[in-house]
């Protein structure tokens, strides 16, 4: 990593502009769509699939056994796809949905009565460590299908139930983070709501066997928004340029011809332009997954995607035309699709074959090209670029540490052309820099997340003046005992090393001679 610092002398004064740059490196992942190595195993259907940001992964479902050790319906593999032994906590029945907090806590939605041992009615939370958190404990009377945590911690809860928290609440409710009823949000509920997302803006994608509509962030109707679906909506996305990919067992949507998939504009116009070989698929789209490079993962069950033999899985590109590289099929249903932050993609459902090989309701594929990311601070602007096979988030948040356990906001991430920025953020120095993006699916949520190791700990100039003679004296502040280069340049295209330095005191004066003729020159400090 390379940190800089760069000061522009026009003679006859000095004047500091103060700059920086660090970067992590590129992640990337194989580039062709192969099953892989990971091999784990259930013996019964995977309906939910979560990634955590240490690359560890949660597994819900209706299952006894999970690479070969017993797992009552919930687990947590490594991710080399081995079991995690530290992990069991046990639910007594279905588990539906998975959300992952930014605390590192876990939301378990599904159609259990215990949950760790304890009661727990169909919804409940575990420590990072898979213990029971005891402070939640929100009362709900039906199955949850659907959980979201909203940017401010809140949780948005879909199923099937007509209480939640005590109250009367239809099919739809929001919980306060610590588990008790969000009183201020009771938009009332017509069926059973099976999939739920958050834009942006705050607003609440709502879908289920009613079809599809939005609240507003309060939790009132957006009564602008009512594409409507003859059918039930069972998978959404939101796409970076805002649209939304509806997937479910529908034949119409907005009003038009759909077959089970079809995309909506965020004023639920129809989008015209996506219509997947003109048939959608042909039985109903339980999954959705957007990477970052615009193409779309579809699961379900179906044999037939934009016209051309697809079983089970499929990839679109952006405009929705079928992507021709990509058909590694499944024998029977795929309820859940996660892309790790490599690209990699995990898959469950109640297969038994994946691309071909012998795969018992959980795999993984290799991708067909590279995840990449790259994230950069230039002393007041953070940069976040993430490409190809990323998985898509909706949200990003900056965090800062001095110690790399206590974590302080710096702020959230704006949408810029290949990531994400944000803008005027006071001088970082000392500490790790991290990155969180937030991904949204209908049966889990979690996030990924990557980070600078040391931000801006290197040598920065404190002042440059002239001194008697024509020259400069610059005082150089950093770290007791960094070595750095200084360099030059007259126009910013190419640095020459002026000297090596070792900063023995973490203060170190320098006198400077500008090379002769020369009226303006730019200087920097370049730490390794």
């Amino acid at each position: 990593m390379n940190v800089k610092k760069t000061a522009h002398v026009t003679a006859p004064f000095a004047k500091l502009l103060g700059t920086a740059l660090a970067l992590v490196g590129l992640a990337t992942s194989t580039h062709s769509q192969t099953v892989d190595s990971f091999n784990p195993g259930a013996d019964g259907w995977v309906y939910s699939l979560a990634v955590q940001a240490d690359g560890k992964i949660l597994v819900g479902g209706l299952f006894s056994t999970l690479d070969g050790g017993s797992r009552s319906n919930l687990g947590r593999l490594n991710a080399d796809g081995t079991l995690d032994s530290t992990f069991n906590p046990g639910v007594s029945s279905y588990v539906f949905c998975l959300a992952v907090q930014s605390d590192g806590k876990i939301l378990v939605g599904g159609g259990f009565n215990t949950l760790a041992g304890q009661t727990r009615r169909s919804l409940g939370r575990l420590n990072a460590d898979g213990t029971l958190d005891s402070t939640f404990n929100t009362g709900v009377d039906a199955y949850v299908y659907s959980l979201v945590v909203q940017a401010d911690g809140k949780i948005v809860v879909g199923g099937a139930f007509v209480t939640l928290g005590g109250q009367p609440r239809r099919s739809l409710g929001r919980l306060n983070a610590n588990g008790t009823l969000d009183s201020t949000f009771n938009p009332g509920g017509g069926g059973d709501v099976q999939s739920l997302a958050v834009q942006p803006d705050g607003k609440i994608l709502v879908g289920g066997y009613y079809g599809l509509g939005r609240l507003n962030a309060d939790g009132t109707l957006d009564g602008n928004f009512n594409p409507g679906a003859n059918n039930n909506v069972s998978s959404l996305a939101v796409q970076a340029d805002g649209k939304i990919l509806v997937g479910g067992a529908f034949n119409t949507l907005a009003g038009q011809s759909r077959t089970n998939i079809g995309r909506v504009y965020a004023d639920g116009t129809l989008d015209s332009t996506f219509n997947p070989g003109g048939t959608g698929a042909n039985n109903y789209v339980s999954s959705l997954a957007v990477q970052t490079d615009g193409k779309i993962l579809v699961g379900g069950r179906f044999t037939t995607l934009g016209g051309q033999s697809r079983t089970n899985i499929g990839r679109l590109n952006a405009d929705g035309t079928l992507d021709s590289t990509f058909d590694p099929g499944a024998n029977q249903d795929l309820t859940s699709l996660a892309v790790q932050a490599d690209g990699k993609i995990l898959l469950g459902g109640g297969f038994t074959t994946l691309g071909g090989q012998t795969r018992n309701h959980l795999g993984r594929l290799n991708n067909t090209a590279p995840a990449t990311q790259s994230l950069g601070y230039d002393g007041s602007t953070i940069t976040w670029l993430r490409g190809g096979t990323s998985p898509e988030v909706w949200r990003t948040t900056f965090d800062y540490s001095e110690d790399g356990l206590t974590w302080t906001k710096v702020g959230g991430g704006t949408r810029i052309p290949g990531g994400w920025q944000l803008a005027g953020v006071a001088p970082l120095t000392n500490g790790t820099l991290r990155a969180r993006g937030y991904v949204t699916g209908e049966a889990a949520n979690w996030f990924v997340e990557t980070d600078i190791g040391v931000v801006l700990s290197t040598e920065r100039f404190a002042s440059i003046t002239l001194d008697g003679d024509g020259g400069l004296r610059a005082t150089v502040v950093g770290p007791p005992g960094r070595i750095f280069t200084l360099q030059g340049t007259p126009d910013l295209s190419q640095w020459t090393d002026l000297g090596l330095y070792t900063n023995q005191t973490g203060t170190l004066v320098l006198t400077i001679v500008p090379p002769a003729g020369q009226t303006t020159y730019f200087y920097r400090t370049h730490s390794p």
